[in-house]
């Protein structure tokens, strides 16, 4: 066994060495203070920018805390080319699980990623694509302990971490195939740099997109909290998220 599986299995199985328990707790105190900072409401322009600066800030000190767990979970960048080899698969798993398309495939849109296209001529209201519901990725997913753990929490945000779940499970999740096809990034201001989004600043989208990057920091802090700092969720009955890997670069 070569050493990136190595580390793979001490990460996900029962000797894992990262994080340490002192790693832990600097990681802890990292997203605390994240969920400290986004949790506040900026009353003008000039604050907003201020509070996403330091929302940054801590956002690059936790990515950096981060590294290993990124190595794990997060695949490296993919481009449309690679995610199209891997339609073969999805068809099949699509297939076998009873979801059928008429007069539709999966394709490359040059600057818009992948979507469906037409490969004939669709009347009004013709059905193209049949889904069961038992695919269909949603909060149901989780598990019974896990639904009961997040039922104060809002779908999308359960959501989210079902998608984390399946996604740090990697080749045990039944929804590889799925998972497989999606972007590894996103064409969004979650991404930006503060130089590129100080270009933004005076235009009538600045603060949408700051609102946007305080959202998604303060939802991560929250579901890291709750996963990792909430001592009622952390018993060993309750405790099966912190079985995987969650991390900034994932969430986003």
């Amino acid at each position: 066994m070569n050493k990136r599986n190595n580390n793979k299995k001490n990460f996900n199985g029962k000797r894992r060495r990262f994080p340490n328990p002192l790693q832990r707790e600097k990681l802890n105190q990292l997203v605390l203070r994240l969920l400290q900072l986004a949790q506040d409401e900026p009353s003008n322009p000039n604050e907003e920018w201020q509070q996403y600066e330091a929302i940054q800030t801590q956002l690059q000190l936790i990515l950096k805390q981060e590294e290993p767990i990124q190595r794990v979970v997060c695949p490296p960048q993919v481009d449309d080319q690679t995610r199209l080899a891997k339609i073969a698969a999805f068809s099949e798993w699509a297939k076998a699980g009873g979801i059928h398309s008429d007069g539709v495939e999966i394709a490359i849109f040059p600057g818009y990623q992948m979507g469906l296209r037409a490969t004939k001529d669709i009347n009004a209201d013709q059905q193209v694509l049949r889904v069961p519901r038992k695919k269909i990725f949603s909060e149901e997913q989780l598990s019974k302990t896990e639904r009961e753990s997040f039922c104060n929490f809002t779908t999308n945000f359960n959501l989210a971490n079902a998608l984390v779940v399946e996604k740090s499970r990697g080749a045990d999740s039944i929804w590889k195939p799925y998972i497989d096809v999606l972007p590894s990034r996103y064409n969004t201001v979650l991404y930006f740099t503060v130089e590129q989004m100080r270009r933004l600043r005076g235009t009538s989208v600045c603060s949408s997109a700051l609102r946007q990057c305080r959202m998604i920091a303060r939802k991560y802090a929250k579901l890291y909290a709750f996963a990792y700092c909430d001592s009622s969720y952390l018993r060993p009955d309750t405790g099966l998220f912190t079985q995987h890997g969650l991390c900034y670069e994932l969430y986003r």
